[in-house]
C-alpha cells in the first residue's frame, strides 16, 4: 500500500517523522575573537513542534559551518494526516503544514544564548533528503526573534505511518494519559454502499453516578452536546455518514466526543458509549462499516480502535464503558478504564430506551442495585414514532392522563412571547377544536392548557398541556402540538426548544425531544412540534416529533399546514423498546489484550537520538 494510501486508511494511528539536521553555514558571528571582531559562533539548534521543544542538537565550537548530523523523532497525530498527505514540502507550504521550528543559538558559558535565528521546516509524506532552508529572523514578536540571522540550514525528514492497533469486546485498559494530556478523542465513523439512501447514526455518551443511576443532565448525545461543567462534549450530530465503495474512504469520524478525563464529576461512577441506527427502517445490515476510533484529544495520536463484528439486523450498539474502580458501596477511585462491550439490541434507536440494559452492563459496579425492565424514556429525532404504552411506567397500562411539557430559551437576553397550543383534528384532517392560551379549555374537557408564558424565563417547562385521554372525543384523532412567536419573532433565536410527553400522576417521562442548533427555523415564526395520534388500527395512542418549521403568529395560521404534512408524510413504524421480564445484559468476560497499548505514547515515543555521526 502506498504512503498516501496508508494516510488515508482508517486504521491510521499517526505517522512517525525522524528529523536529521546535517549541517549550516554562513551563520551570523557572535563571538569576538582577540581583536574584538566577531569572526565566530558556538552554534547549536533546538527543536519545537506546535510550541513545544522536543530536542536539541549538541553545541558545536567556534565555527560558522556546523556539521551535527543528529536525529530527533517525533510522533505526529492524525489530526494533520490530511495536510501532511496533500502538500509537498516547499518553503511557501512553511505556515500551512504542520512543521518543525528550528532556532539557533550560540552558547555561552556563564550568560543567556544568543539567537542566531530560525528555519521552519514542512512535514510531507514524501519526506525530504538534504535539502537547504534559510534562516530568518522569525516575527518580530517571536520570543525567539533574531534582528540580523543569516544563513542557512540542511535537513532530511522521513515520514512513516502507523496504524491503530484493534480492541475485542472484554478488553480492558486503563486510561494512564500523558501529562498534560487529559483530553480523549473518542471518534465514530460508518460508511453506507454507494447507492444506499444515507443513514444517520448517533453516539451517545451514557452517565451513571455513584448510586448507579442513570443521569441525564450528565449524559451526552445529539440533543445535549455538553455537560455542565464541559468536561465531555459532543460534536453535533452528523445525519449521513459518507457513501463509499472503497473501504478506505468514508469512515471519517464523522461524530465526535471529547473527555476531559482530568474534569470529569467525582459524583459519576461510570460512563456507557453506545451508537443507535436513528433512520426509521433501516439496520447496521445496510452499513458496510462502522468504527471507534480512540485519540489523544490534545495531538490526534491514535491510541486503538474498536471494529465490532457483524452486527446484523439490530439497531443500537454498546460499544465501550469507562468506569471508576469501586471501593465499596457508592464510593470509587479517581482513575479510569476502558472497557470494551461489543453487544447489540434488535429494535430500540435511542439511549434512553435502552436504560435498564445500560445499568445491567453496570451490575458489576452496582450490585445491591435492582434494575427495572420498564424504566425506558424515549430519547426522540425527528420523524421518530413510538407507541406511548410502551413507554408508560407500568407497560402496556396506559394511564388515564398525559401532560405535554413545552420549554424554550431565548438567546441574547431578549424576551419572545412564545406561544404552546394543541390544535385538535379527525382523521381526515379537519380542525376539531383549537386549545390556546385565549381558550384554555377543550370543548369536551380533556385537554387543559396552564396559561400563557410570556417571556420563556420559566425554571423547567414554560408551558403544559394536560390530556385525559380517556375523555378526549372520539372524533380526535391527532392533537398536534404547535408552538408560535406571537410577536413574529424568527424563531432561530430560540437557543433550544424542548417538549416532553409525561405521566403527572408517577412523574416520569414517557419520552423527550429537544430541538438545538436548527438553522430551518431561520425566517420561520412557527414550529409544528409533535404529533400525539390514534393509530387507525390498533386505536392505541401513538406520538410523532415533526419539528417541521411553519408561519404564523397564532396555532390557527398553521392549520392548512399542519393538514398538508400530515396528509403527504405519513409517519413511519414505531420504534419498540426492548422487554424482556428480566434483563440479562452484563460485561464480557474478561479477554487479555494481544498487543501493548499505552494511552501514553507522548512521553514514550518522542525520543531524541544520539548524534548518528560526528566531524
Amino acid at each position: 500500500m502506498s504512503q498516501a494510501r496508508l494516510a488515508s486508511d482508517p486504521n491510521l494511528a499517526g505517522f512517525k517523522v525522524e528529523l536529521t539536521i546535517h549541517k549550516a553555514d554562513g551563520l551570523l558571528a557572535k563571538d569576538r575573537n582577540m581583536f574584538g571582531k566577531k569572526k565566530t559562533s558556538d552554534p547549536y539548534v533546538k527543536i519545537f513542534f506546535k510550541g513545544e521543544s522536543i530536542g536539541k542538537t549538541a553545541v558545536k565550537k567556534k565555527t560558522l559551518e556546523p556539521e551535527w548530523e543528529t536525529s530527533v523523532r517525533h510522533i505526529v497525530g492524525i489530526n494533520e494526516a490530511e495536510a501532511i498527505r496533500h502538500a509537498l514540502p516547499t518553503a511557501s507550504n512553511a505556515g500551512v503544514l504542520p512543521s518543525f521550528l528550528l532556532v539557533l543559538y550560540d552558547h555561552d558559558n556563564g550568560k543567556s544564548d544568543d539567537g542566531l535565528g530560525q528555519a521552519t521546516v514542512p512535514i510531507a509524506m514524501n519526506g525530504i533528503d538534504n535539502q537547504w532552508f534559510p534562516i530568518s529572523t522569525g516575527q518580530p514578536d517571536s520570543k525567539h526573534h533574531c534582528k540580523n540571522a543569516k544563513g542557512r540550514i540542511c535537513v532530511s525528514i522521513q515520514v512513516a505511518t502507523f496504524l491503530l492497533p484493534d480492541i475485542v469486546a472484554g478488553n480492558t485498559l486503563p486510561l494512564k494519559m500523558s501529562k498534560g494530556h487529559s483530553l480523549l478523542k473518542v471518534g465514530l465513523g460508518w460508511s453506507v454502499a454507494s447507492r444506499q439512501q444515507p443513514i444517520d447514526l448517533d453516539v451517545s455518551c451514557v452517565a451513571l453516578g455513584t448510586d448507579g443511576n442513570i443521569l441525564l443532565s450528565e449524559s451526552v448525545y445529539f440533543a445535549n452536546l455538553y455537560n455542565p461543567n464541559r468536561s465531555i462534549v459532543h460534536s453535533g450530530d452528523e445525519r449521513e455518514g459518507k457513501k463509499s465503495c472503497n473501504e478506505n474512504d468514508g469512515t471519517d469520524d464523522r461524530e465526535q466526543i471529547i473527555i476531559d478525563l482530568n474534569n470529569l464529576p467525582q459524583y459519576v461512577a461510570a460512563y456507557v458509549l453506545l451508537v443507535t441506527v436513528a433512520t426509521p427502517g433501516m439496520d447496521f445490515s445496510q452499513i458496510t462499516s462502522t468504527r471507534v476510533r480512540i485519540c489523544d484529544g490534545h495531538t490526534g495520536i491514535g491510541f486503538c480502535a474498536f471494529r465490532p463484528a457483524y452486527e446484523g439486523e439490530s439497531t443500537a450498539m454498546f460499544c465501550l464503558r469507562m468506569s471508576r474502580k469501586r471501593k465499596g458501596k457508592g464510593k470509587f477511585a479517581k482513575g479510569w478504564n476502558l472497557e470494551t462491550i461489543g453487544a447489540t439490541d434488535a429494535s430500540a434507536r435511542d439511549f434512553g430506551s435502552l436504560i435498564p440494559e445500560i445499568k445491567g452492563f453496570c451490575r458489576d459496579l452496582f450490585p445491591e442495585s435492582e434494575i427495572d425492565p420498564n424504566e425506558r424514556v424515549a430519547i426522540m429525532n425527528k420523524e421518530i414514532t413510538i407507541r406511548v404504552r410502551d413507554y408508560t411506567p407500568e407497560r402496556d397500562v396506559m394511564p388515564s392522563v398525559l401532560a405535554m411539557g413545552l420549554a424554550w430559551d431565548v438567546t441574547n437576553g431578549v424576551n419572545i412571547d412564545l406561544d404552546a397550543s394543541a390544535v385538535c383534528m379527525d382523521a381526515q384532517f379537519n380542525m376539531v377544536d383549537l386549545v390556546y392560551f385565549k381558550n384554555l379549555r377543550s370543548a369536551d374537557g380533556a385537554i387543559h392548557h396552564s396559561g400563557d408564558e410570556r417571556e420563556g424565563d420559566e425554571i423547567g417547562d414554560d408551558e403544559k398541556i394536560i390530556v385525559a385521554l380517556n375523555a378526549v372525543d372520539p372524533n380526535v384523532e391527532h392533537i398536534v402540538f404547535v408552538i408560535n412567536s406571537y410577536t413574529e419573532q424568527e424563531l432561530d433565536d430560540i437557543a433550544m426548544a424542548s417538549c416532553h410527553l409525561f405521566d403527572p400522576m408517577k412523574r416520569v417521562d414517557v419520552c423527550t425531544y429537544t430541538l438545538t442548533h436548527n438553522s430551518d427555523l431561520d425566517g420561520h415564526t412557527a414550529l409544528l412540534l409533535a404529533d400525539l395520534y390514534r393509530d387507525a388500527s390498533t386505536r392505541d395512542w401513538m406520538m410523532r416529533i415533526l419539528s417541521v418549521p411553519s408561519q404564523g403568529k397564532t396555532a390557527r395560521r398553521c392549520i392548512g399546514h399542519i393538514a398538508d404534512y400530515l396528509k403527504s408524510v405519513p409517519p413511519s413504524a414505531a420504534a419498540i423498546p426492548p422487554n424482556p421480564y428480566k434483563v440479562m445484559t452484563e460485561m464480557p468476560v474478561a479477554v487479555p489484550i494481544e498487543e501493548d497499548i499505552s494511552f501514553a505514547p507522548h512521553d514514550e515515543e518522542i525520543v531524541m537520538a544520539e548524534p548518528v555521526g560526528k566531524k
